[in-house]
């Protein structure tokens, strides 16, 4: 089956992230394939404190612009249109320096969504 999305019929709800960081989310996908995916909305200055993930992330910036501080690249901007992959185990940071809007794509962590 082929889900459809558009922007207006998005249903958003709070998501909590680390460090207490309170986001918005729009989930697309989870629970099969080993994958999820989810819209998030990010406002301007908020910070998701350093973190890993145990498998790999895909972010794509749809509107605004992101600053990552990763160990490995130091401190790197993707503004819309960009993307950036995380693989598993590394350690980084994001900041939205402006209203920002994401796609993230991932591997799936949750034991109870693993197929």
């Amino acid at each position: 089956m082929t889900y459809y999305y558009n922007k207006e019929d998005l249903s958003w709800n709070d998501a909590p992230v680390r460090g207490g960081t309170v986001m918005h989310k729009s989930v697309i996908w989870e629970g099969d394939h080993d994958v999820r995916s989810a819209f998030f909305r990010m406002p301007k200055n908020m910070l998701i404190p350093e973190h890993d993930h145990p498998g790999w992330v895909q972010v794509m910036v749809l509107e605004g612009e992101m600053e990552i501080k990763a160990k490995a690249t130091g401190s790197i901007r993707i503004s819309e249109g960009g993307c950036y992959f995380v693989e598993p185990g590394d350690v980084h940071s994001e900041l939205a320096l402006k209203d920002t809007l994401l796609l993230v794509t991932q591997a799936e962590d949750r034991p109870a969504f693993k197929s």
